[in-house]
């Protein structure tokens, strides 16, 4: 086709002009260049200036004749096909010459644009490739538009990567779940027709981060029960969750969300075993650290910590005072100042940690205590600390006459033990050389006065006359 298209234009370009009367008569061709299938199109063929009716011819391709009319200006109608695409011209029928040639396409209006998805349904983890198709029954010459959240994909970007009738999504991350649709449009410069898309809905789910596992304790009336909490912080359910007893699975639930709870039997001071959780998707199955499932209940001694936090100017800003009782799984705290008892908050205090932290944020001078009991016991006894005394003190507020001479008192202390230390390991090693030299000393005297009794003698009687000697 594109041959036989050269050869015609060189044919045009070098065949001569139709003389007639002395005026040299080229015919122009004129019409559309695209035009939807089913609809009608017209070329008009013409020799500029010329007022006499000439014979014209409408040829397709390497010459397929149309149509041929006579007239000043013949005007050609045709009704479109698939197969009217093509490159057409017109020839004057006296001397043959040809006109300009036009290339019609022949679009087919575009039905029934739909959404596909790989992969299909549109559910993927964080990661994962996701590629979507904007397909259509059936058109020609199309572009096409992305929609996601009904906000318009403009080109591509590190999001998204557009090419055709394609959008791809690399690596899926939370932003790219949402709802999708596209359009595809005829690319016409006069009355472009458009199909949509379905909505698609892109689901990106998480990761799940390994579950962990806690547990309190209420009294059911009868005994103790122990609620075990299994969950995870992040993550797409569902999810199934499973308890787990030293590796013996008690029970399983299927959640829509990211935690689920077991009810189990327990006791005061009976050690039940370590207790996992199991947490299980399409994709992954992760397990917690065990946990061991024994309540113990509050007893031994109960004592206050106390810790002062200053600012940058060293002003006291706050103290934090701490209850800490030698044993309990499920301790409950109560304050008190000068033996009173404080409430849960206050102007000057508040209370964190579930009770057993006191935080003061304005210091006042004072005896403080807390106590403990077992919190799922109302009729436990509390078990008291004894009491604190907490002062505010500025680290401002001393003078530098006073830093120095705290300094000067350890530097002093550091330089005599320093001397100390240097004198006491000279004497010592003064010491070993003056006892190698004596036992020298002996030894000599030994082999003058005994000659033979290095050789000769015992080892025992030689390990006893040495030790009368340094006797």
């Amino acid at each position: 086709m594109a041959l036989r298209f050269l050869l015609l234009s060189l044919c045009v370009l070098l065949e001569p002009v139709t003389e007639i009367g002395g005026l040299l008569l080229k015919p122009v061709l004129s019409g559309p260049s695209e035009a939807y299938v089913r609809s009608q199109v017209q070329f008009d063929c013409a020799v500029p200036g010329w007022s006499s009716p000439l014979t014209f011819e409408l040829l397709k391709d390497a010459g397929d004749l149309i149509a041929a009319e006579s007239n000043v200006k013949v005007t050609f109608t045709l009704q479109v096909t698939e197969g009217s695409a093509g490159e057409y011209y017109c020839r004057l029928t006296s001397g043959g010459q040809t006109s300009n040639s036009i290339h019609l396409h022949a679009v087919i209006p575009v039905v029934g644009a739909r959404l596909s998805s790989e992969p299909d349904p549109a559910v993927i983890y964080e990661g994962q490739k996701l590629v979507l198709r904007c397909l259509v029954r059936k058109g020609t010459r199309l572009s096409f538009t992305w929609y996601q959240d009904a906000q318009l994909v403009t080109s591509s970007s590190e999001l998204h990567r557009l090419s055709g009738d394609t959008l791809t999504v690399e690596r899926a991350t939370a932003v790219h779940a949402g709802i999708y649709s596209c359009t595809a449009q005829n690319q016409m410069s006069v009355n472009p027709r458009f199909s949509s898309s379905r909505n698609l809905h892109v689901t990106v789910k998480k990761h799940m981060s390994a579950p962990s596992l806690s547990f309190s304790v209420f009294s059911n009336g009868s005994g103790l029960t122990a609620n075990i909490s299994c969950g995870s912080e992040r993550g797409s359910p569902p999810v199934t969750f499973r308890l787990m007893l030293d590796g013996r699975e008690l029970e399983a639930k299927r959640e829509d969300s990211l935690e689920s709870w077991f009810l189990l039997p327990v006791s005061e001071g009976r050690d039940l075993g370590a207790a996992r959780c199991q947490a299980q998707t399409d994709t992954q199955q992760l397990i917690s650290d065990p946990v061991r499932l024994l309540v113990v209940p509050v007893g031994g001694a109960v004592r206050v910590t106390v810790q002062y936090l200053h600012d940058a100017d060293g002003t006291l800003a706050a103290a934090r005072l701490r209850c800490v009782p030698d044993r309990g799984t499920f301790p409950a705290f109560s304050w008190s100042l000068n033996r009173s008892s404080l409430p849960a908050e206050g102007s000057a205090h508040a209370v964190a940690g579930g009770g057993q932290i006191l935080i003061l944020t304005e210091v006042r001078a004072g005896v403080y205590g807390c106590r403990a009991r077992d919190s799922y016991n109302l009729s436990s006894v509390w078990v008291e600390s004894e009491d604190v005394l907490v002062q505010r003190t500025d680290l401002a507020a001393m003078s530098v006459e006073a830093i120095a001479l705290i300094f000067c008192g350890f530097l002093s202390t550091v330089i005599v033990s320093g001397s100390f230390f240097v004198y006491w390991s000279t004497k010592r090693s003064n010491d070993a050389c003056k006892r190698h030299s004596h036992q020298d000393v002996i030894q000599s005297e030994m082999m003058r006065t005994f000659p033979a009794a290095g050789v000769s003698s015992e080892p025992v009687e030689m390990k006893t006359v040495i030790v009368e000697l340094e006797a």
